[in-house]
């Protein structure tokens, strides 16, 4: 893995990082008079790409290699063929995997590790524009995904501050600065896409339906993320796009005004969304593929992983929430234990490794802040869910993923990985909880 660090990766690194700050720089000094929130921008930017850095010269010196070395060498592989034959180039990028593609790699090019793995793969076909960004270079290639994918999660940003003004700089903390988030998220990992696609789907939506604004690009937008989503981890896609649904439907259901309509049309739209789900789990087995693409091989790779925990190669690193059957009801008898494990695991004492302590320490703090936030509301924070669609849809996709991952994941490195998408949301649901909760209480003191 150290020979992907060089000279060059320095010069490279310099170089782009100060062109990014002039741009950068610029951008926020024209706005930040009209928009205050702008302050974070230069700020959160380059937190986010000393992260990037960070994370690289960790599986350089730290763990030799990894999942990000592979991604790196596919996708100069992808990048090589184009000086070989353009048009194996070409097919490459379009997610085309055969024999004879695969017979074209030679040493010049290198052997790409993951050429056999639909998923990983699409990782190394994605990352081609950043490694070109990056002049070739594991560090460059590393701060162009940063500058570029950090677009998107910006305007996440810009959409939560429009949405809550007054708390913006809970969702500055909540979406830029939780520091697992930034560590995992800033890596070439599929991670990074996975939380980036999550942001789009819900800035797209937020666009269309609710802003009706720029209508036919962030319909692009949409479709380009879920094309992007589905490649990688379909089930990702699977949970925004169920959660994006009901966060249209009972937007437009309130529309209503009455609330006896509202109660009388709540069974039809809860019909109407959950059809239009089914219909589209009915047809994206021809899209998706890998061993999650399907209701039905997720649950048996679900099984197929805690078998695998019978097995010593996981060592201490691992966790057991227990036997089940490849069923429905049998996945939901392990909710909580699932729940629990991917929304507040590894706990401080089951940490066996520098950043799992540090990840545990992370996860003690929020969960003694669900615990407080829980015990202070009590009740009334249904209240709040049912006042707020956008609330209650990032909260049913924070407990569906969180038992997804704790169901399907086996040890703790990987989970604390897969749980960066949750963090943001969990975040903005506990800041916005404890404003609510405040503000009530100022208005029963006046």
């Amino acid at each position: 893995m150290r020979e992907l660090f060089s000279s060059l990766d320095v010069i490279v690194s310099i170089a782009l990082i100060f062109i990014v700050f002039l741009i950068v720089h610029k951008i926020q000094e024209e706005n930040i008079d009209r928009f205050s929130y702008y302050s974070h921008l230069t700020r959160a930017l380059f937190l986010k790409i000393f992260f990037g850095i960070c994370f690289a010269c960790v599986y350089i010196f730290y763990y030799d290699g990894g999942d990000t070395q592979y991604y790196f060498t596919g996708t100069r592989s992808i990048v090589r063929m184009a000086g070989k034959k353009f048009g194996a180039f070409l097919r490459l990028l379009w997610g085309e995997r055969t024999q004879e593609l695969l017979s074209l790699f030679d040493w010049k090019t290198g052997w790409p590790t993951y050429f056999k793995d639909v998923n990983a793969w699409a990782v190394c076909r994605f990352t081609v524009p950043f490694y070109l960004l990056g002049c070739g270079t594991y560090l460059g290639t590393t701060i162009a995904m940063n500058v570029i994918l950090f677009i998107p999660i910006w305007r996440t940003y810009k959409m939560l501050v429009k949405m809550y003004p007054e708390n913006a700089t809970m969702s500055a903390i909540s979406l830029l600065y939780i520091p697992s988030v930034l560590f995992w998220g800033s890596g070439l990992l599929k991670d990074v896409w996975c939380m980036v696609g999550i942001f789009s789907i819900y800035t797209a939506c937020w666009m269309i339906f609710f802003r009706k604004k720029k209508i036919f690009r962030f319909v692009l937008v949409y479709l380009f993320w879920a094309y992007i989503l589905t490649s990688i981890r379909p089930y990702t896609f699977y949970t925004v796009f169920a959660t994006s649904i009901a966060w249209i439907g009972l937007h437009y259901l309130r529309m209503f005004g009455n609330r006896f309509v509202q109660v009388v049309f709540f069974p039809f739209m809860a019909i109407v969304m959950v059809g239009i789900f089914a219909v589209f789990m009915d047809n994206i087995s021809d899209i998706a593929e890998g061993k999650y693409a399907t209701v039905g091989s997720m649950m048996e790779q679900a099984v197929i992983i805690q078998d695998d925990l019978k097995r010593d190669y996981y060592g201490s690193n691992s966790f057991d929430i227990g036997s089940f059957d490849a069923t429905v009801p049998g996945m939901l008898k392990k909710a909580p234990q699932a729940l629990l494990a991917g929304l507040f695991r590894p706990f401080i004492w089951e940490a066996r490794s520098p950043f799992m302590i540090l990840s545990g320490l992370e996860n003690l703090v929020i969960l003694l802040l669900t615990i407080i936030t829980l015990f202070k509301l009590r009740l009334s924070f249904f209240k709040a869910f049912a006042r707020d669609e956008f609330l209650l849809s990032i909260a049913i996709f924070v407990i569906a993923f969180g038992f997804f991952i704790g169901l399907t994941i086996a040890n703790f490195g990987a989970l604390v990985r897969y749980r960066i998408v949750l963090f943001p949301f969990f975040s903005i649901i506990l800041f916005r909880l404890w404003y609510l909760q405040q503000r009530e209480r100022e208005m029963e003191e006046e």
